[in-house]
């Protein structure tokens, strides 16, 4: 009777000993995985005005105004935000955009973890200069590139293999510089503030699948903040 009761003390010894065990390990395990779960917001920028500079690129409408180019020639109005884990894809950064994510984050640290391999990573910035000069290459339709006055190329847009077509998201605010009739044309663009954005992005959930891009995004502002042109290559989302 005696070796019975010392038998069950020690199972239920062991029971407590595993149980705690395993508590224990799940709580470093989600301490470990918390750590990579994680957003990084960097602003870049040494203008007296750059509160008004971000508000007007943050807050622009660009869905209003941005056209989508595609492999095909196609130009039609870019997709409209898709706020599922699988979204279709969102073709610019904005504040909406970039508050999303961080709210995806936010919640995904209050639930507790048990797989090492989840990550949840959100890198923005948001870079803004004053450029007295920059030279644009566009025609009626369409953005070819721009260049530092160094002749640096800031970027070049990509044309499709099979044809004369080029792909990305643009916008051109013939306001500010002439509508052509020439197939293409270079013009200085002086006292302007050149804006780089970028967002990359990687979620990896608990060894089951995952989503991973990068978003880069140009943009030129008049010196009375006015937005002169957008470019935003198209970019490839990678859902595993």
């Amino acid at each position: 009777m005696q070796r019975n009761k010392i038998k069950k003390f020690k199972i239920i010894l062991l029971l407590l000993i595993l149980i705690v065990s395993i508590s224990i390990s799940s709580l470093i395990i989600n301490a470990i995985v918390l750590n990579n779960i994680y957003f990084r917001i960097n602003y870049e920028i040494n203008i007296t005005n750059s509160d008004d500079i971000i508000d007007k690129v943050e807050t622009f409408d660009y869905y209003l105004y941005l056209k989508k180019h595609d492999r095909y020639g196609e130009t039609h109005d870019i997709s409209k935000f898709n706020q599922s884990v699988y979204q279709s894809f969102y073709n610019y950064i904005d504040r909406e955009y970039v508050n999303f994510l961080i709210n995806k984050i936010n919640q995904d640290r209050k639930i507790f973890h048990w797989w090492f391999g989840h990550y949840h990573h959100l890198m923005y910035t948001f870079n803004a200069t004053e450029q007295s000069r920059l030279y644009f290459a566009y025609s009626n339709t369409t953005i070819f590139n721009v260049t530092y006055e160094s002749k640096e190329e800031i970027f070049v847009v990509e044309s499709a293999r099979e044809s004369d077509n080029y792909v990305g998201n643009w916008y051109i605010n013939f306001t500010y510089v002439p509508s052509v009739v020439d197939e293409s044309i270079i013009i200085p663009l002086n006292d302007t503030i050149l804006v780089k954005m970028f967002i990359e992005y990687d979620f990896l959930f608990g060894n089951v699948g995952g989503i991973f891009y990068q978003i880069p995004q140009y943009i030129a502002l008049s010196s009375d903040l006015q937005i002169i042109f957008i470019y935003i290559p198209l970019t490839q989302i990678v859902v595993a």
